[in-house]
């Protein structure tokens, strides 16, 4: 058994696995990563399961120190990773040796990194899921000096010459989208307005939800209490447009207008607020 200090823990580090699947009923939201395609892709480039456990960082600034030589890779939103002196970028595996300080800032772009270790985290399994969620598992997020405890791997995962570029993280996405329970109670004309029109993302934004800043004037009736989930949009009674992300309730009252892809949810996430969408209406 091994660990890593956080000197400094940013400002949200947290375990993110696959998530919690099968506790709706008990009113357990699903939590996992914000950007799926980035943590597997970690989890990839590691040689681990898909849904293995991550560390997840919100917008870097995160500095940590190992007591053991082990490897590591960060994916997503990866600002400058400064290792000895030397600078490294995502989706490369970095040799780390006990006592060495690693660094990692707040990328350019983008929001969400994930680093995937050479070996497995101890964060202790609660309904299923190493997930942080608050008042589910101990902790809600990392706090500067907390240390995070690991297994190792004895053998090193074997160097070669593949690359994979790291994403490039725009302002503006085209997200795929399919209606949702509520969409045909839209008039032709909100149709129209959900599929053409640019939607602006609110500083409202968190791994519960996204505020979307443009409003959609309806008369549709509030729901008693219907499933959502990670990617619903909901429309509320001012005409607010809420995109609900990993840890969002499992019920909600608002009409369900919309219903993002995966794909589709990672790009949101990683869009920082002002940044701008479209919705991609498909057909099922």
């Amino acid at each position: 058994m091994a660990s890593i200090r956080l000197k400094k823990a940013g400002v949200m580090s947290t375990i993110q696995d696959s998530g919690r699947s099968g506790f709706a009923a008990l009113g357990v939201p699903q939590s996992g990563p914000m950007d799926l395609d980035s943590f597997m892709l970690a989890n990839r480039l590691m040689r681990r399961p898909s849904g293995a456990a991550c560390l997840e960082l919100y917008m870097g600034g995160v500095e940590m120190i190992f007591d053991t030589a082990t490897q590591v890779v960060f994916t997503g939103a990866v600002g400058k990773i400064t290792y000895q002196g030397t600078s490294f970028s995502g989706n490369q595996i970095i040799h780390v040796h006990k006592g060495e300080v690693l660094t990692i800032a707040p990328p350019a772009k983008g929001q969400w990194a994930y680093m995937a270790i050479n070996g497995n985290f101890a964060a202790d399994q609660v309904l299923g899921s190493r997930s942080f969620y608050p008042g589910i598992t101990q902790k809600a997020k990392f706090a500067n000096n907390d240390r995070i405890v690991f297994y190792p791997k004895s053998e090193d995962i074997p160097n070669d010459h593949a690359k994979i570029k790291p994403l490039i993280f725009t302002e503006y996405q085209c997200l795929e989208a399919y209606p949702g329970p509520s969409f045909a109670q839209l008039n032709e004309q909100q149709r129209r307005q959900l599929g053409q029109n640019t939607f602006t993302l609110s500083q409202a934004q968190s791994r519960m939800g996204i505020q979307l800043e443009e409003k959609m004037i309806h008369e549709l009736k509030e729901l008693i209490s219907a499933p959502v989930y990670p990617g619903t949009v909901q429309l509320t009674p001012s005409g607010k447009l809420i995109v609900l992300m990993k840890d969002a309730q499992v019920t909600g009252g608002y009409p369900r207008i919309l219903q993002l892809s995966w794909n589709s949810l990672s790009k949101l996430a990683q869009l920082r607020p002002s940044g701008k969408i479209h919705f991609k209406i498909l057909s099922y």
